[in-house]
């Protein structure tokens, strides 16, 4: 058993997590409703709610493709960032998609050994949240306006460059940053953000990684604590996930393309808040299209 300080903001996380996996399991097997933890205030229980049940729908509700995605990520290079046509095409020759699947309600795609690769969860997020998470993110719009780049775009550039960038008619600034301790550590503005929903569904979905990332951050903090690096340990103390980074795109249209960063066995978690028009996610290489409305969480294998 893992004990996290309470003055750690990532308690409150681990919290919410521990309700969302129980209060999942409830739904899909024979388990008694979990018992809503007194530490959570009601807004925040009624967003772990709505995940939970957002879970567990997709869960109820698989589809399979023909595909083995173990063999699939054994031919990817290293570093593969899946902007290469010539390469995605030799890809698809190999492992065309059987048919192409048009997703609009809480899904899982399983590979044809049943592996979970993607769990698409539309409406996962509550109202509330993405509300904070606006105004989060106009609190950002500096480094965000800063982040767009004009030169020419190159394989390493394409993520800021202004090509892929449109103007928000909602006031909000276009921009892509990223957010992690280390960009605290260095005197960032640190904007009042709830990441708490968004690495909740980490314990349902990958328990191992959400454990070994909890016990990493907590070796650390002891560690800082140890060596009496106080600017350090204060800056674990207020970073609330355990996700060791965060990126923040506002209006941005994204190529296709992998996360290179990532693996296989890990999931890459997209959230989308705001107020916008009608929004698409496409994955070519699964034959997967899916409606991408405000307030969807989906995470795909890496």
């Amino acid at each position: 058993m893992i004990h996290i300080p309470p003055d750690w903001a990532l308690a409150t996380t681990h919290i919410a997590s521990e309700y969302v996996s129980c209060q999942f399991l409830a739904l899909i097997s024979r388990w008694p409703n979990a018992i809503p933890p007194l530490e959570l205030d009601f807004v925040m229980l009624m967003a772990c709610s709505k995940l939970a049940n957002t879970l567990a729908d997709a869960y109820r509700n698989p589809v399979t493709i023909n595909l083995d995605i173990v063999r699939y990520a054994d031919v990817l290079h290293m570093m593969e960032k899946g902007i290469n046509p010539a390469c995605e095409d030799r890809l698809l020759a190999r492992y065309p998609p059987d048919n192409q699947i048009h997703l609009d309600r809480p899904t899982v795609v399983c590979d044809k050994f049943g592996i979970i690769v993607f769990w698409y969860l539309p409406g996962a997020i509550d109202l509330a949240i993405q509300n904070d998470m606006v105004a989060a993110t106009a609190m950002m719009s500096v480094p965000l306006a800063r982040s767009v780049t004009s030169s020419a775009a190159t394989n390493d550039k394409w993520r800021t460059h202004s090509s892929n960038f449109y103007p928000s008619e909602s006031g909000g600034t276009p921009g892509c940053i990223n957010l992690s301790p280390a960009w605290f550590f260095q005197g960032h503005l640190a904007p009042k953000f709830y990441p708490h929903v968004l690495v909740a569904l980490e314990e349902v979905m990958h328990p191992n990684l959400y454990w070994s990332s909890l016990a990493t951050k907590l070796a650390l903090g002891l560690w800082a604590a140890d060596k009496k690096l106080d600017k350090i340990g204060n800056c674990l103390r207020e970073w609330a996930s355990v996700f060791t980074a965060l990126t923040i795109m506002c209006n941005r249209r994204s190529l296709l393309h992998r996360d290179p960063l990532s693996r296989p066995q890990w999931f890459d978690v997209m959230t989308t808040f705001g107020n916008y028009g009608v929004a698409t996610i496409k994955m070519p290489n699964l034959g997967i299209e899916c409606v991408y409305p405000a307030g969807s969480m989906v995470p795909g294998s890496g």
